[in-house]
């Protein structure tokens, strides 16, 4: 019997719903669980999981020590710099989550708010780009960030909207404000740098799994209720 190739997939230990739940949980599942499996069956690989700190685990991928990551990784010009990606999986936007009460009308609203962030995220860089004289209150995770809204400690919070979809579907005490302009972002499963091969066997697949429905199939399941 052959021994499958086993792949070391980075994980983000904040666990960013749907895309993905907690890997301690009783249930680990999300649409990239779903993805990644469809994709790794296909061809004949295995994968084991590693869990790292988002602010960490770009460097473990590029220093080696993973050999893909997906888990929500953003593609942008200067990580292409430094690692391999594949096609896009989804296309989102970066969003300003608020109370039901509270309202946005235009991104100069966003200006003298305290905002919440995620450390080492697209969110963080561009409140830092953007609004760097505003109050910036950090995160290591997507549950504290929502837990400071809930608790007055922030105005508002910055998140991909996809991850946002999934909070604010278990809160309904929180909403979608608007939407960023300029911020429309694809999520891609990430690699070593010169890992073309295994990029265009992954993609090659991809492809498949669009024109075979399975991709759609996998999207629906956990975005059929989910609004970004």
């Amino acid at each position: 019997m052959i021994k499958k190739k086993i792949l070391k997939v980075g994980l983000d230990s904040a666990a960013p719903f749907p895309m993905h739940s907690d890997y301690n949980s009783e249930n680990f599942e999300g649409f990239e669980v779903d993805l990644l499996k469809a994709i790794t069956d296909h061809l004949g690989l295995e994968i084991e999981y590693e869990v790292s700190l988002w602010s960490t685990i770009l460097e473990k991928l590029f220093k080696g020590e993973l050999d893909l990551i997906c888990s929500a990784v953003t593609v942008t010009p200067s990580r292409r710099h430094i690692l391999e990606f594949t096609n896009p999986y989804m296309h989102f936007r970066l969003c300003a989550v608020i109370n039901q009460e509270d309202s946005l009308k235009s991104i100069q609203d966003l200006k003298n708010k305290t905002i919440g962030i995620r450390e080492a995220t697209e969110a963080e860089k561009y409140i830092h780009t953007n609004f760097p004289a505003n109050n910036m209150v950090h995160a290591e995770t997507n549950k504290d960030l929502y837990r400071k809204l809930q608790a007055g400690k922030i105005d508002l919070l910055i998140d991909d909207s996809p991850i946002a979809g999934g909070f604010l579907q278990k809160n309904k005490k929180l909403k979608v404000g608007m939407y960023l302009p300029g911020t429309d972002s694809q999520y891609a499963i990430a690699m070593k740098k010169g890992d073309v091969k295994l990029k265009e066997q992954f993609n090659e697949v991809l492809s498949l799994l669009k024109d075979n429905g399975i991709y759609q199939t996998i999207y629906k399941k956990w975005f059929n209720d989910i609004q970004f």
